[in-house]
């Protein structure tokens, strides 16, 4: 029996390694190397820089729920087999909806406040990737009307003004390929926020998807105004919800146009 609990141990222990290990890149992996050819270079590094708070919060959730989902399935069942069982329904855990979950362990208002905390770190976080994403979109985009006015006054011929292009081009498609991996990691915790909501408050969340619950924000905040944004805890958390909903929404959109970007502006057929 002991000797099928140790199993079991390491066995969690393997998949928490295994989870972190297999998703880790570093940054120059993500970005490339700075050759001196990329003028938005900077703008780049700041965006894939404020995903690591999305990508490292949601990869501990899924290898810890998969660590202990394997130690549980050991006790209950005494075996190896038993312990991976564990695992996969621990990894299930650690995903949608394990973070409304392991807030509930608390005790509802305790869960409450906790997920209000929290949405204040993500609603900041993602204030910050939007002003990053843009920083980096709207450099581009001075980087192709540079091209064509080059082009367009003379100061650099077809040739020189295609090659131009094309470098902009591969470089946009980098930036969407950060861009995007980033806007996964985002969406997978709005949906998590969104599921605490609905807990929180039933029928929360498809207000939010379908931006009812905007209209009533406007009105509570005419009618009454506090230094907290007012209301319950809970519909605090609504509020904060609907807030952090429509940012990743508006970075989905910035992320989506940089493939337009590519494909329309960063060409001299429009000169």
């Amino acid at each position: 029996m002991r000797s099928n609990r140790a199993k079991a141990s390491l066995v969690s222990i393997t998949i928490v390694a295994m989870a972190l290990s297999g998703c880790v890149t570093t940054q120059q992996d993500r970005i490339g190397a700075n050759d001196g050819t990329d003028a938005c270079y900077q703008y780049r590094v700041a965006l894939d820089s404020t995903g690591n708070y999305y990508a490292e919060d949601m990869l501990k959730g899924a290898a810890i729920g998969a660590g202990v989902g394997a130690l549980t399935g050991a006790l209950a069942g005494g075996n190896l087999k038993s312990a991976l069982i564990g695992a996969a329904a621990g990894a299930a855990l650690g995903t949608l909806g394990g973070y409304w979950n392991s807030k509930a362990q608390q005790g509802r208002d305790q869960a409450i406040l906790g997920v209000m905390n929290d949405l204040d770190a993500e609603n900041q976080n993602l204030d910050r990737t939007q002003v990053a994403l843009d920083q980096l979109v709207n450099c581009r985009r001075a980087e192709i009307a540079r091209v064509k006015a080059d082009y367009k006054a003379k100061r650099i011929g077809k040739p020189e003004a295609e090659q131009r292009m094309t470098l902009i081009r591969a470089q946009l498609d980098k930036d969407y390929a950060i861009a995007s991996s980033i806007n996964q990691n985002i969406v997978k915790r709005r949906d998590e926020y969104l599921i605490a909501a609905d807990n929180i408050e039933p029928g929360s969340a498809e207000k939010i998807r379908t931006k009812t619950v905007v209209q009533a924000q406007t009105k509570k905040k005419k009618a009454k105004k506090t230094t907290t944004a007012g209301g319950t805890p809970a519909s605090q958390v609504v509020q904060r919800t609907n807030t952090a909903f429509e940012t990743s929404e508006r970075i989905n959109a910035t992320t989506s146009s940089i493939q337009q970007i590519a494909q329309k502006e960063a060409t001299l057929d429009a000169v």
